[in-house]
């Protein structure tokens, strides 16, 4: 399974739980980080975000080097991410979202992405 993610200081969701949950399908895991937060339960403290290119470089990493039966998203952390990265190499290897969870906003309600993801995935 492939995994566009961010991370969860707290380790409440994220990268951590992305592979905990897949793993405990028998499942091995590759991935690419959308984004670094610091998070508590009340806030997100800090958000740093992953260069588009990074992340679609990360992801031709991973679809190159494993055999990938299903794809999923979390953390959209940017327009530019998902047009750029995921979208782009999604169409360049033919593949597709299985199973689509964008996380848009932290626990706190800070929004991690400024546009409605709907108007911009088409």
């Amino acid at each position: 399974m492939f995994v566009v993610v961010g991370s969860d200081s707290r380790g409440g969701a994220g990268i951590a739980r992305e592979i905990e949950t897949i793993a405990c399908l028998d499942v091995r895991t590759c991935l690419a980080v959308s984004a670094l937060t610091v998070q508590t339960q009340e806030d997100a403290l800090e958000i740093q975000v992953t260069q588009p290119g990074l992340v679609a470089d990360q992801m031709r990493a991973a679809l190159q080097a494993n055999r990938v039966a299903g794809t999923k998203v979390g953390m959209l952390a940017t327009a530019e991410i998902i047009v750029a990265a995921v979208a782009a190499v999604l169409r360049e290897y033919r593949a597709h979202i299985d199973s689509p969870d964008p996380v848009l906003a932290s626990t706190s309600g800070e929004r991690f992405l400024k546009q409605a993801p709907s108007r911009i995935m088409k």
